[in-house]
């Protein structure tokens, strides 16, 4: 049996206590727990309690039960401030990334953009060069969005093309005008792969 004090919220309340017709108290609810551990009195005797007389069995049952849903009322309440919480972070993330793959295209548009300026001016004075390989921006990029949001294996794919074309580029083999697409679609490609995998083993967790 829980504490008779703490079941009666403290020490505060008091109580008029009964047994065979014979009236004694009011007693602290202390003092009743004192009581009860010196078995001066048992569960069967009565205490008078909002308005009726009640045995001290039924008080404690009725008591553990009401305390019992507050406990339960205050472990959702913390249940759902931790998911809220929880669910601001992931926000709060997401827009983080937006808006780094947002600023890392500005860069490599500015980058691309300047390296085709140094291209045309130098044009007249370089030496005749071979042939660059025509870049596949638009294709790694696709690869990369319906990875995305289809099959996953399509963002591994966008992955690994786009970091062998970047370094081409960086080589001078490759056509450098498709930078943008082709570092969005990587990055895409990226986290897509993160997301996949992170839902793979998600669900694995909750099969097993």
């Amino acid at each position: 049996m829980n504490n008779f004090a703490e079941l009666s919220d403290g020490d505060s309340a008091k109580f008029l206590v009964r047994w065979r017709g014979r009236q004694e108290g009011p007693y602290l609810a202390s003092v009743i727990e004192a009581k009860l551990a010196a078995n001066e009195i048992g569960l069967l005797h009565e205490i008078f309690y909002e308005g009726k007389w009640v045995t001290i069995r039924d008080y404690v049952a009725e008591r553990e039960v009401v305390l019992r849903a507050r406990l339960q009322a205050h472990v959702e309440q913390e249940r759902r401030a931790r998911e809220e919480a929880e669910r601001q972070t992931r926000e709060r993330e997401e827009q983080y990334r937006a808006a780094a793959l947002v600023e890392e295209r500005r860069k490599n548009d500015l980058l691309a953009a300047g390296l085709e300026r140094q291209s045309n001016t130098s044009h007249a004075q370089a030496a005749p060069q071979l042939a660059l390989k025509p870049h596949r921006g638009g294709l790694i990029l696709t690869l990369g969005l319906i990875g995305l949001f289809v099959c996953g294996p399509l963002c591994l794919a966008a992955w690994v093309m786009g970091s062998g074309d970047l370094h081409e580029m960086d080589a001078g083999m490759m056509d450098p005008s498709g930078r943008s697409s082709t570092s969005s679609g990587r990055n895409i490609g990226m986290l897509g792969t993160i997301l996949w995998v992170i839902g793979f083993v998600f669900f694995l967790s909750l099969s097993q």
